[in-house]
């Protein structure tokens, strides 16, 4: 079937300003008007489709390396330079097996012990007071100094000076990521930019040092285990100590604590503290629910069919997983928390994307189920979390959903 909608004509006939301006009425209004869940408009000036589906996005996923290639190179390559995200082939192959190498059993025991230590530090400053708690920025701070300490071993309590330092370059990288030029009308200052290439600059000055003075963990075990060039290396690490990982945390955390945070589910909160597959139920929906990255973004290296519906070559394909974890055809009561789904039908595990899906998903989903699971447990065997009423609970959804305004808490001893 060849996909609904209009592409356009070049510039003129863009729909990127719209899209960045309110993503969900965009697509709602495509997918009412189109009568379907699969339609093509032209975005970042290029004729793409936009994939809304649940079985959708499964087909996009599962083509990436054989007619999809990602969507990315183009406009954050320079921000990270090569890694697995810009591969394909044989090189990307070559990429997953070195990292699949540090996330073994053997490995995940090790840096748990180096995520305990952090979080137990973080939620130990935690007290009770009459002022509410930001949570998403509590959490933010969390799984920035655990994401410092295990991939780069850099103690921020041992050396405050430069883990502020590193933080500091991180905001400016992540700026950068953030205001590449995706279309002409929607480009930041040029200083954004320029900034962001010299954070880069000194981040991988600091990444290289950090590694050589590695005598234990993760950064030990990308030598020990990695025959590729130096400054592959670098780049990947670069990856991981990036400000995207802990945001991505800080908003799954934050969205969990959202549903289970009020009067009439704070009771989760209670089962959750002796019953860790019902803890799992309770991260899988957040999850499912709202998903901390919208989507992604593919390129048709040739013609492929999607959900039965023909892509043609050099056209973009874009992804939306907060829609197609909401497919009714899918999902019952799609809008609805309702944790207790996954116990019922544990099929359903395959229906979610936020890891990806096929040959090229996220190789490190076991470590960061173990960040969560750490922190939300130890968090749980501390307080409860209580959301404070009359608050805006709605969200930016671009580039990592998280609270429009402030989510302020309050906290209880157990």
């Amino acid at each position: 079937m060849e996909v609904p909608g209009k592409v356009g004509w070049p510039v003129v006939g863009d729909k990127s300003v719209e899209f960045y301006r309110d993503p969900m009425h965009f697509l709602s209004k495509h997918i009412a008007h189109t009568k379907s869940p699969i339609f093509k408009a032209r975005f970042l000036n290029k004729p793409t489709v936009f994939v809304c589906s649940n079985q959708g996005v499964r087909d996009a996923l599962n083509c990436t390396g054989e007619h999809l290639d990602f969507g990315y190179e183009s406009f954050m390559k320079g921000m990270f330079g090569h890694n697995v995200l810009f591969s394909k082939d044989e090189e990307a192959e070559a990429f997953r097996q070195f990292l699949s190498k540090l996330f073994t059993n053997h490995c995940l025991e090790e840096y748990e012990t180096v995520i305990s230590r952090i979080v137990t530090r973080h939620i130990s400053t935690l007290k009770i007071t009459r002022e509410p708690l930001c949570l998403y920025l509590f959490f933010k701070n969390l799984f920035s100094d655990v994401c410092l300490s295990l991939f780069l071993g850099l103690d921020s309590t041992e050396n405050s000076e430069q883990a502020n330092s590193i933080l500091s370059l991180t905001v400016d990288h992540w700026r950068g990521i953030v205001s590449v030029p995706l279309d002409l009308r929607l480009v930041h200052a040029p200083s954004t930019y320029s900034k962001a290439l010299q954070a880069k600059d000194h981040l991988l000055e600091m990444i290289s040092i950090q590694k050589k003075r590695a005598k234990a963990g993760f950064p030990m075990k990308v030598k020990e285990t990695s025959n590729l060039d130096g400054s592959i290396v670098d780049n990947h690490l670069l990856l991981f100590t990036s400000a995207l990982l802990p945001k991505v945390l800080a908003s799954i955390c934050t969205c969990l604590y959202v549903e289970i945070g009020k009067s009439d589910t704070s009771y989760y909160q209670g089962r959750a503290r002796s019953d860790d597959a019902w803890l799992e139920d309770l991260l899988k929906e957040a999850m499912r629910l709202c998903p901390p990255l919208l989507g992604g973004r593919r390129l048709a290296s040739k013609n492929c069919l999607v959900a039965g519906y023909n892509v043609p070559k050099d056209y973009a394909l874009v992804y939306i997983t907060h829609f197609a974890q909401r497919d009714p055809k899918v999902f019952e009561d799609p809008d609805q928390f309702k944790p207790e789904r996954w116990a019922q039908r544990p099929e359903l595990k395959d229906r979610l994307y936020v890891y990806g899906f096929g040959s090229r998903c996220c190789l490190g989903e076991r470590l960061s189920a173990l960040m969560l699971k750490t922190t939300l447990s130890s968090l749980l065997n501390k307080f409860v979390v209580q959301v404070c009423a009359d608050q805006d609970f709605s969200h930016k959804f671009i580039p990592v959903l998280r609270p429009r305004n402030h989510l302020m808490v309050h906290l209880r001893a157990i």
